[in-house]
Formats: C-alpha cells, sequence, structure tokens
C-alpha cells in the first residue's frame, strides 16, 4: 500500500489489499486482549465489515494503520465488557490509562514483528515453509509431520534446519525474538 497517499477504502481492490496485508497481525493483536482464537477472528472480521461501510479517507497508509488497531482494541474490550470475560482485566485497564497506553504500545509492537515474521515465514520456499509452519506454529513433532507429508523425519529436520538458517538470514535484527515467539 502506498505509504503517502490519501486511502480511500472504497476504491477497487484497496480493501482486499488492506485486509490481505493486516488481517493476521490484528488477529494476533486481538488475541493479545481477549485469549481466544476465535473470538478474535470474529471481532478482526467485524472490524473489517465496518472499515468497508466507513466514508473516512485516511491520509495515509500509518493513519489507516492506527485507525485499524484502535477499532480492534476498543471491539476487544467491548467483547471484553459486554461478555464479562475478564472482569478484572477490564478493570485494571480503565483503572489505570497510562498503563493500558503501554500495553497497547506493546501488544502493537508483537502484532508488528509478528507480522513481520510471518512474512518471512511466506517466503520460505514451499517444502521449507510447510515444515515450519507445522513445526513451530501448529506444534507438530517432526514424526507427525513426516507422516502428515509422506517425507522422511530426516527430511523434516533439514528442512527446519534450512528454514531457521534462511529466516536467521532475513530477519537478521528480529532473530531473538524470533527464538522467542517460536521457541526454535
Amino acid at each position: 500500500m502506498a505509504s503517502n497517499t490519501k486511502i480511500d477504502i472504497r476504491q477497487k481492490g484497496v480493501f482486499d489489499k488492506c485486509f490481505r496485508v493486516y488481517y493476521q497481525t490484528l488477529c494476533y493483536f486481538a488475541y493479545n486482549y481477549l485469549k481466544e482464537q476465535e473470538g478474535a477472528e470474529d471481532v478482526v472480521q467485524e472490524v473489517f465489515i465496518k472499515l468497508l461501510d466507513t466514508t473516512e479517507e485516511f491520509e495515509n497508509e500509518e493513519h489507516l494503520k492506527h485507525y485499524l488497531y484502535k477499532s480492534v482494541r476498543n471491539a476487544c474490550l467491548n467483547q471484553v465488557k459486554l461478555l464479562g470475560i475478564r472482569s478484572e482485566i477490564l478493570n485494571n485497564i480503565q483503572k489505570n490509562v497510562s498503563q493500558d497506553e503501554n500495553d497497547f504500545f506493546v501488544n502493537v509492537v508483537r502484532a508488528e514483528v509478528y507480522g513481520e515474521i510471518m512474512e518471512a515465514v511466506r517466503e520460505l520456499p514451499n517444502e521449507c515453509g510447510r515444515v515450519f509452519k507445522l513445526a513451530y506454529i501448529d506444534g507438530y513433532n517432526n514424526e507427525e509431520i513426516a507422516d502428515q507429508l509422506s517425507i522422511s523425519v530426516n527430511t523434516v529436520k533439514s528442512q527446519k534446519n534450512k528454514a531457521k538458517i534462511q529466516l536467521r538470514e532475513r530477519l537478521k535484527g528480529l532473530y531473538p525474538v524470533l527464538l522467542f515467539f517460536f521457541n526454535i
């Protein structure tokens, strides 16, 4: 998406591109509030549906991104409040606005880093990427991956090692964070 031009979400293809770029990262961001994957996805989908109805034109991509993060956060807080889930978290958030802003910032950074990592994983060669996702994102062990992909356990190990090397190179500055996220 262009970063310095006005963005009209109603223009052909703009919404689709926005959805592809931000959906997964916003789901991760929402999960930090709701601690439930399905609920996080529902919230993000609702935010995108509301985005379709907006007549607002965004100054640039940063403005759009800020709008999306704030909308997801507010929707998550509303969900927590309506369902009565984690009411003590909601009370803490309402009592300490500065802590909320700090948490908001930390969660945005986490979501952005997660998005960078997932983008790098998508750029891995097909087999290498599939093995990495099954191992470190879905949590399968080497034998389960080998059975699922009809390959040998040694091939799984080799592909995992190849993925680590490529990700280490691609994400030089983020590699310590990668270790934290995926417990490699």
